[in-house]
């Protein structure tokens, strides 16, 4: 996802010189292509990330669409108060790049793990977070956010993600991108950890159950009809590599909630319960509960309630 945003977002600030990209000194062997190709539209700023908001959202307000990039915490958390702030606040059209969700960085411990992010910039007004589930639908989500003017969160992957979509997907604000169809319910996924669902899905067609499975790539503009849709469709498990508390899940309560809208609803995501773990992404995602075998699980319990 990572080479694939860099790409696309490359062509389109050819086209465009009000397309900026800064990064917070990161990005070695991966930006340079960038910053060879277009030098006056790229900005190191150095380790300094709270810095690095500021000055987007002043370069955004003379009419520049400004990309920001770092790494999972960093560009988020460190820098809220400038998120909020001088991005949010003054509807200001700056993108905040997060590469290495979940548990991309799983090696060098918690400092690195993104897991509230989500929660966290969704809760902020005018925050469009978006999180694609493979390098398809990551050209799709680049060049959407080039062209709207909202400030935006583009939660992405390390490197090295697999397609999970069999084609170019058409992604529209707000819909849920269905990868297969299902008569016994649905699958509700965001971002890389799509691998494991539709692994998951096979082991559950094996023993007789098929479900569908979508991809969630607007989680702060889900629109209630096309949930509502799927719900119609039996039971739905919701599967997030982030904290169960204001990610994926929570989204799709609140927008039932909110709609009084039917039907049954499990969430599973990261459990957090050991903060000392260091390993790579797999590991990490089946200590805490996010392997496929827990999925599938999951959804057989769904189904039995």
């Amino acid at each position: 996802m990572r080479d694939t945003f860099v790409q696309t977002l490359l062509e389109e600030a050819q086209k465009d010189p009000n397309v900026l990209l800064i990064t917070g000194d990161l990005g070695f062997g991966v930006l340079e292509k960038f910053e060879s190709a277009l030098p006056n539209q790229y900005i190191n700023v150095g380790v300094a990330e709270q810095a690095m908001l500021s000055l987007a959202a002043g370069m955004a307000s003379t009419g520049k669409r400004v990309f920001v990039y770092s790494i999972g915490n960093f560009p988020t958390v460190r820098a809220l108060e400038q998120i909020r702030n001088d991005v949010c606040y003054m509807n200001n059209p700056v993108v905040i790049v997060s590469i290495g969700a979940g548990y991309s960085y799983g090696s060098p411990g918690y400092t690195h793990h993104a897991l509230e992010d989500i929660a966290v910039m969704r809760a902020l007004p005018g925050m469009n977070v978006v999180t694609p589930a493979d390098p398809y639908e990551t050209v799709e989500l680049t060049r959407y956010l080039v062209k709207d003017r909202k400030p935006g969160y583009l939660r992405l992957g390390r490197s090295g993600e697999k397609q999970i979509n069999s084609s170019p997907p058409k992604l529209s604000e707000g819909n849920l991108n269905p990868i297969v169809n299902g008569k016994d319910g649905s699958i509700l996924f965001t971002g890389s950890i799509g691998v494991s669902v539709m692994e998951a899905r096979k082991h559950l067609l094996e023993e007789g159950i098929d479900v569908g499975v979508y991809s969630v790539a607007f989680i702060s503009s889900l629109k209630h009809e096309n949930l509502a849709e799927v719900l119609n469709l039996g039971p739905i498990l919701t599967v997030e590599e982030h904290s169960i508390r204001g990610g994926l899940g929570s989204s799709i309560l609140e927008l039932i909630s909110a709609n009084g809208l039917k039907g049954s609803v499990r969430i599973i995501g990261a459990s957090q319960k050991d903060l000392s773990q260091i390993g790579d992404q797999a590991y990490l995602r089946e200590e805490n509960g996010l392997g496929i075998s827990s999925i599938v699980k999951a959804f057989k319990s769904l189904l039995a309630d």
